[in-house]
This record gives structure tokens, C-alpha cells and sequence, in this order.
């Protein structure tokens, strides 16, 4: 590895926010090392001494405010900067964030701009930071037109995951979120397929079942105003959409029981 390439480890357990990372990152002069459970996490980040660590904070298993602290109390890891990702807005989950160790705390979902200014900032890239606050359309000039293509379609994609976060319930069809985007539906299925390999339609059901997953955990509100309040029509469905996601019904997940064979919920 070069020496001005970063190195940076993804601890998450979404292969959606795994693959956003991954697009915003790839190509920036980063090395990019990933684990999709806290376990290999910490594993991956003693072997491969990361400069910084992106990790999740609802996981199953051992979550990320555990993750870090270990990262903190071991010698080997314990200078590795940890920003924190979730979707989670509460205050008090992003003090319990520092107090675990975190160097800084993205809600979920972040932007390219967010993430990356973010990260350049704990690896010290002061010059990419000052680059990306100074970006002036003047700039598309002078970079390849697959570049600026390519550049629109991550513009694209961010601003169509901002409306299905704020439509979860009621979201638009496929042909009304292109068009309120600046688009086509053809391109937008594209670029969703090349940003996380699944279709928008997808995207959002995968979104629905972090939110639901995250107030599982964060609320005591019962199973059916959680489905309600992520978009599904009854209880059966979320559950069973649930379990099929995740392994577990969401009463078993909210008692921490992981084991797919326990007596299902109606």
C-alpha cells in the first residue's frame, strides 16, 4: 500500500450501507477493509491497523458502542479514530457514543459530502477537506465527461434515498421518485443497481427494516406500531419480512434471543 492511501475499516452489518460507503470511497486513494459483524470488526482491525474505523452502532451480536470500547482497551487498536454510523437521532445515543471512545458520529442516511468530509478530517487529509468545501462548477470543465456522469449519478442516487427516508410510509412510485430526482426511471434503476446492486424498490425495504430493527431496540412501542410506522400494513408482514432479513422475529430480536427456531409470532 502506498503511503498517502488511507486505510479504512467498514464494520457494518447492512450490505446496503456497506455498498453506499463503499461507492462514496472507492477510488479516493483509500484502501477499504470490511466486516459485517463486530467480531470480525475487531479481528480485522487488530490484523490490519486501519487508520480509521466506520462502524455501525445496531448490530447483531456484539453492537458498536461494545466494538469500540474494546477497540479502546486494547493497546494495538486503541488509537484508531472510530466514527460512528446510525440512524438513530437521539442525543443521548450520541453521547453514549463518546463516551465509549468516538471520534465523531454520522446519522444514517448520510450523504457523500457528509461522509467524506467526515472522514478526510480524522485522517488528517487536510487538503482533499479544503477541496471538497472550494468545488465549483467551473470544475466539471476540467474532468472527463464520464467523471461528471458519474459524479451526477452519486448526486442522483443521494437524492433519491433522501426522499424514500422521508417516505417511508407513503414513498413515491418508481416513475414519480425519477422525476423527483431530475431523471428517468431507466437511469435511476441503473444507478441503483451499480450503487448497491439492488433496485430503489429494494433499497426501501431494506431501509424499512433498519428503521424497524433500530426502534426494536431504541423503543418499547409495540411490534404493530413499529410496522406502521416503517411502512407495512399489519404486523404479519413486517414480521414476516423481518424474520426473512434477519433470521428472527422481531419479538425474538428484542429479547435478544437469535435462535430462527423459537415459537414465531402471529
Amino acid at each position: 500500500m502506498a503511503e498517502n492511501v488511507a486505510r479504512i475499516l467498514i464494520i457494518d452489518d447492512q450490505p446496503a450501507s456497506i455498498g453506499l460507503l463503499i461507492a462514496y470511497l472507492q477510488g479516493r486513494d483509500i484502501d477499504l477493509l470490511v466486516a459485517q459483524t463486530g467480531e470480525d470488526g475487531l479481528r480485522i482491525a487488530a490484523e490490519g491497523q486501519p487508520d480509521l474505523i466506520l462502524l455501525d452502532v445496531r448490530m447483531q451480536g456484539l453492537d458498536g458502542f461494545s466494538v469500540c470500547q474494546r477497540i479502546k482497551e486494547s493497546p494495538n487498536t486503541r488509537s484508531i479514530p472510530v466514527i460512528f454510523l446510525s440512524s438513530a437521532i437521539e442525543t443521548e445515543d450520541k453521547l453514549r457514543g463518546f463516551a465509549a471512545g468516538g471520534a465523531d458520529y454520522i446519522t444514517k442516511p448520510f450523504s457523500e459530502q457528509e461522509v467524506l468530509a467526515r472522514v478526510y478530517l480524522q485522517i488528517g487529509n487536510h487538503q482533499q477537506l479544503s477541496a471538497l468545501s472550494s468545488q465549483a462548477i467551473d470544475e466539471l470543465e476540467d474532468i472527463p465527461l464520464s467523471a461528471s456522469a458519474n459524479r451526477l449519478d452519486q448526486r442522483l442516487f443521494t437524492d433519491a434515498v433522501a426522499v424514500l427516508t422521508k417516505r417511508l410510509v407513503d414513498p413515491p412510485s418508481a416513475v414519480e421518485l425519477a422525476h423527483q430526482v431530475g431523471t428517468n426511471q431507466q437511469r435511476l434503476t441503473r444507478i441503483f443497481r451499480e450503487q448497491v446492486g439492488m433496485s430503489a424498490y429494494e433499497y426501501l425495504q431494506e431501509m424499512r427494516l433498519e428503521r424497524g430493527r433500530s426502534l426494536l431496540l431504541d423503543t418499547d412501542l409495540q411490534v404493530q406500531l413499529i410496522a406502521d410506522r416503517v411502512g407495512y400494513r399489519n404486523a404479519g408482514d413486517f414480521t414476516r419480512a423481518f424474520r426473512r432479513h434477519f433470521g428472527v422475529t422481531p419479538r425474538q430480536y428484542r429479547q435478544g434471543r437469535l435462535q430462527p427456531d423459537d415459537v414465531d409470532e402471529e
